[in-house]
């Protein structure tokens, strides 16, 4: 390569880097990506033909339900041990 095509080229490439680094930073767009990111499908288009399903409000009650069957003894159990301690032994320790 003749030196002139090689600086004509470095120089080229100088140039194309320079543009990319001058690049507008946008919130909006950061964040659209960002949003973007936790979709299932990014981009998947939204059905007009038919309407949306509806919400299955005896299933979220029942999943509700049951976290709390074994959420709340169990927040009783890690939290109120020292309590049942305390009531077993007495003031003995």
């Amino acid at each position: 390569m003749s030196p002139i095509a090689a600086q004509a080229a470095f120089r080229a490439a100088t140039r194309a880097s320079q543009t990319a680094g001058r690049r507008n930073f946008s919130v909006i767009n950061s964040l659209r990506g960002f949003a973007r990111s936790f979709e299932a499908h990014p981009f998947e288009r939204l059905p007009t033909a038919t309407r949306s399903q509806g919400a299955d409000w005896g299933r979220q009650i029942k999943r509700v339900g049951s976290q709390t069957a074994i959420f709340l003894p169990g927040f009783a159990l890690i939290l109120g041990w020292p309590y049942a301690a305390r009531l077993a032994v007495g003031d003995r320790v």
